[in-house]
């Protein structure tokens, strides 16, 4: 899920999300090959936060935050 700047949430579903060196979040999924293909990708201004939907601890599924600031991928 994706906070955005302009005050929207938006639940996208994708095979992998990042976050790249200049702070834009890209959202990618495997072709038939397992090839990335770029679904979309946000400037750095247009998002406010990410999370990643998982396992909790006591059992179930939530939202996680992902980090703000640095690189990352979460598949």
């Amino acid at each position: 899920m994706l906070q955005l700047a302009a005050g929207e949430d938006a639940v996208v579903e994708a095979d992998a999300a990042g976050r790249t060196a200049d702070g834009e979040i890209v959202l990618e999924r495997a072709d038939h090959c397992a090839a990335p293909i770029r679904l979309r990708t946000y400037p750095v201004e247009a998002v406010t936060a990410v999370f990643r939907r998982a396992p909790l601890d006591g059992g179930g599924y939530g939202w996680l935050p992902q980090p703000s600031t640095g690189t990352w991928w979460c598949y």
